[in-house]
This record gives C-alpha cells, structure tokens and sequence, in this order.
C-alpha cells in the first residue's frame, strides 16, 4: 500500500509552479461553491481541469490520475465530465472533505502498460496472492464524498507470479491501532462497475443509494457491497439486480466481518445467492426484498476468518430483519435510474432509483429511493 502524502504536498504545489492560484481551503463557507468547484474533462492527449465559471485551464497533464488528484488536492468538489479517462494508477483522495463526482458518461479504465503501485492487500496476504488496485481510492481521510454516475472499468490480468485486478470504489480506515481510520463521508452509486466496492475500517459512512446500471454488466456480481470492520453506517436501497433476465446474483451486501451497528433501510436482490451475509457483525435491515425465489435469503455467522479488517475477531453476530417481501411470482425487474444533467444542476441535485417488479398477473411493485446531494454541504 503507498503513502499519499507525498502526492498530496506535490499536488498542492504544482499551481505555484505553473503560475496558477490555488483554489480556497476547505473550511465550510469560505468560499462561495462555484470558486470551489472544478471541472475536469478530456482534450485531446490531455485532461485539462477548469473552474466551474470560464474557459481558463488551471491545470492538465497527459495522465488523468494527476489531472483528478490535482482537483481534489486544490478544489471542495471535483467533477469528471464524460469522456474516456485512462489512468496509470489509483485516483487517490489526497485530503478531508472532499466532493469526487464521477458524471454520466465518464469511464475511468486503468493503463496495463504502467507500474501499478497502489495494492490494498488480500485478507490471507499469501504469496503471491492477487494484486488488487482500487480504481478510486480514500486511505483514511474523513469526511469524504464520492457520487459514482458513469462507468469504472472492471480490468482482469494474469501475471507470471500472480493476477491483478481493480476494484471499484475503496474507502480505506486501516491503521496499527485496529480502530476505525476513516470518519463519515458519503458513498453514492448511480453507474457501472463489474466488481464490489470496499467499506474498511470506516465509521459514519452513509451509502443513501447503491444501484449499478446492471444491464452494462456481462455477468452478476457476487456482492455489490462489502464492509469489514466498520461501525455506525447508514446505508439506503442497495440493489443488486442479475445482467440477464430470469439469471441470478451473488449477494446484495456482504457484511464480511467485525462489522457493529450497520442500520440498512432496504436490501433489493434477485434470485440471490444470501441476500445479506452476516458474517461476526451486527445490523438491522428495515426490509429484505427477493425479486423470483432466493436461492439463499440470509446467513449469520459468528466467525469469518482472516479478512481485509484490521479489527481483532469479537466471535459475535446479531441480524434483525424487520420485513421479508418474496416476490416469487416475478416476470420480470426493470432498473430506471433519474440522474440530473451536470455540471448544470449543481449545487443541489437529486439521483433517483426505481426498481420496478412486473408480476406474472401483469400487476406492478415498484420499490424507489431518492438521495439528494448538496455540494455545498458538508453532511
């Protein structure tokens, strides 16, 4: 795993060099929004980063990982706008309070050909284990929001000493004092990726809305949401929907271990394989809702074994599940996701999701979260 702290006084500094102004500070109100909003976007061989307002460029390199760090190093809220952005390595979050949004249209993919440094490690950390690079990545900094609209690339390779992949989106509270590294922030997901993003060692986080466009993937996901070690999050509808019609899902969130106080308002998965596994954690589920017969709604286990977490092992397990809907006689789930225009809705802008379940009477369930988002918050 690398440090970022030494990217971060780069970045920081890099608009001195170029005779750029840096962007206000963080503190809340400092600054009108629109001053502390930048736009990133593809032109040409190059990523440019502007101010919300004019044409002016405050900063652009060949290689989009820096292009985005450098906003969020200097900016409150960073925006991608839609193009195709390959990047040599992980989009580190370099500091607290922060705003990454990942618009429509966006695709971030990682360059093979360049040297991947960051690795999060695996739970048994073997020899010659899976490399696995976060395509965005928060390393214990508080505060921190990402609104994933567009796409992350899903990239597989196999190495002659071992394979690597990318992970989506990780929040990363790891630390020698086995606590919670990581406080509050803001995980949204109203876009495309084809593996689970990580919750580690995190406190507070609130996940309003996780609904992937599951009509882009080429296969189910085993779980869309996966947490390990954290403690009082907030999590909305979670929706884990199967790529072909009348196919199956893994589970919807993986409670993977030592995970304590996790409220989550709705479960949404079809034909799954464990709706929620509970594994040595503690939570509440408002309402679990099986679109067709689940292969496995639920399972709670006291142990879990070696895991991401640097949280030591507690041997207890609590599930209370507040309402099952099985809606065995599904024909058929429509997925709509309602995503505002942006950069032209900012600052306030609502993301909606409607699951919409046809019966074989031809009636219809739908089942429907709104998130609002306010960049000039900080909640």
């Amino acid at each position: 795993m690398r440090s970022t702290h030494a990217k971060s006084n780069f970045l920081l500094l890099t608009a001195t060099f170029v005779g750029l102004v840096s962007m206000p500070s963080l503190s809340a109100g400092a600054k009108p929004w629109k001053e502390e909003t930048v736009l990133i976007s593809s032109q040409g061989d190059q990523t440019v980063v502007r101010p919300f307002e004019g044409d002016r460029i405050l900063f652009k390199n060949a290689d989009p990982q820096l292009a985005i760090e450098w906003g969020l190093a200097n900016a409150r809220t960073t925006v991608v706008l839609a193009g195709k952005y390959v990047v040599s390595d992980c989009i580190d979050i370099p500091r607290d309070d922060v705003t990454l949004v990942i618009n429509q249209g966006a695709q971030i993919s990682l360059n093979p050909e360049t040297e991947h440094k960051a690795d999060i490690g695996f739970r048994s950390r073997r020899p010659g284990y899976w490399q696995i690079v976060p395509l965005v990545y928060n390393h214990g900094h508080h505060n921190v929001r990402v609104i994933h609209l567009g796409t992350l690339v899903h990239s597989v390779w196999q190495e002659e000493q071992r394979g690597k992949q990318t992970f989506p989106i990780v929040f990363d509270g790891r630390n020698d004092k086995r606590t919670c590294g990581v406080e509050g922030g803001l995980l949204l997901v109203a876009g495309s990726a084809a593996q689970s993003c990580l919750l580690l060692d995190s406190r507070g986080v609130h996940v309003p809305l996780f609904a992937l466009d599951y009509a882009s993937l080429e296969s189910g996901l085993d779980g869309v949401l996966t947490l390990e070690g954290c403690e009082d999050c907030r999590l909305g509808m979670i929706v884990n929907l199967a790529p072909k019609p009348g196919s199956t899902t893994g589970e919807t969130v993986d409670l993977n271990s030592r995970n304590r106080g996790i409220a989550i308002e709705r479960l949404v998965g079809e034909r799954s394989n464990e709706i929620i596994d509970c594994n040595e954690s503690h939570a509440t589920v408002g309402e679990i809702v099986s679109i067709g017969k689940p292969q496995k709604l639920l399972t709670s286990s006291k142990g879990s074994g070696p895991r991401w977490t640097s949280k030591p092992q507690t041997g207890s397990v609590s599930l209370d599940v507040k309402q099952k809907t099985i809606l065995e006689d599904a024909a058929g789930v429509a997925l709509r996701l309602d995503v505002p225009t942006l950069p032209d809705a900012l600052p306030r802008f609502t993301v909606r999701a409607t699951v919409e379940v046809t019966l074989k009477d031809g009636s219809k369930k739908a089942f429907a979260k709104e998130a609002e988002i306010d960049v000039q918050s900080a909640e």
